[in-house]
């Protein structure tokens, strides 16, 4: 449980392994997790009593109902609740509360908050597991009750719709669907420290096409450069308004003609390289005035494959 070892935990261990039964194995110093516990976001009430309080922008009946400190955990809609989320939230609390035991009074001083879309079966399964009862707070805000710490869930997309929030839109729908939205989501990209922030992160992609199927590339520059923010466009779209001659432009032959079926991939050949996909046994019927008439590498090629020299 501690962060120091002690002599006396290598003497348990060695007791354990000596007298343990024989179906138990007995492993020391174990890891828990691949990474080392993070939580999204660390929020902290820093309000005297008594103090006027600004009146939030967003997610505005949240704010009121946290402690001095809450932890929170966002679930985007392309990572969503999955199992045993909720377990990691509870083991991230917990983890918290006995580290920041001088700071914290009692429990109710802590807090957890989930963010997500909307409720999903799996989040409802481990809150049933876990013997906590859903209390609704209206306008997709609710609370599950039950636990050692408050914990507070929030639909973003129900929100959205209830408070007509375009932002919150974006992240309970991932669309943007006003000027507003879009603008905003177009700032926050093209703002160089927000943007290498993301640019490694799953879905980054995936904001870029949001931002860019709607507003002009030149809103991101400087912070993005301009072939990063074209390979994140679908492939229709990168190629809009080009000519096809601009369309085929730097590919090889073989690239121009990939997935056609025989009879296009002939008729999109010029005569002379139509002639190097027949077979030696009708190359030798050519008389040698027409070899002759060929530029001069087709004819090499020719005379290269059936013997005859010139």
């Amino acid at each position: 449980m501690g962060s120091t070892r002690t002599a006396w935990h290598v003497l348990l261990t060695a007791l354990l392994r000596q007298r343990r039964p024989r179906h138990f194995q007995i492993q020391s110093e174990v890891p828990l997790s691949a990474e080392p516990p993070r939580a999204d976001h660390l929020l902290l009430r820093n309000d005297a009593p008594g103090e006027a309080r600004e009146p939030a922008g967003t997610l505005r009946r949240l704010w009121p109902l946290l402690p001095r400190e809450t932890i929170v955990e966002f679930k985007s809609v392309r990572r969503t609740y999955r199992s045993r989320d909720l377990d990691r939230l509870w083991g991230y609390l917990s983890l918290h509360y006995a580290g920041a035991a001088r700071r914290l009074g009692p429990r109710a001083d802590l807090a957890g908050v989930v963010l997500l879309p909307s409720r999903t079966r799996s989040l409802d399964a481990d809150a049933a597991a876990l013997g906590l009862a859903w209390l609704d707070l209206a306008g997709g805000y609710w609370q599950l009750r039950g636990g050692a710490f408050a914990l507070y869930v929030v639909e973003l997309a129900t929100v959205a719709e209830d408070k007509d929030d375009d932002l919150l839109h974006l992240l309970g729908h991932g669309e943007a669907r006003t000027v507003e939205a879009r603008r905003w989501l177009a700032e926050q990209v093209g703002a160089e420290e927000i943007a290498m922030a993301m640019r490694e992160l799953e879905g980054f992609d995936e904001v870029l096409r949001t931002v860019l199927t709607k507003l002009p590339i030149e809103t991101l520059l400087p912070a993005l450069p301009v072939e990063e923010l074209v390979a994140a466009l679908p492939p229709e779209q990168r190629l809009a308004g080009l000519a096809p001659e601009q369309r085929l432009a730097g590919l090889a032959p073989e690239q121009r003609l990939a997935g056609l079926p025989p009879e296009q991939r002939l008729a999109g050949l010029p005569p002379e390289q139509r002639l190097l996909l027949a077979p030696d046994e009708a190359l030798r019927l050519l008389p040698d005035d027409y070899l002759r008439s060929l530029p001069e590498g087709v004819q090499a090629q020719i005379r290269a494959r059936i013997g005859r020299p010139l």
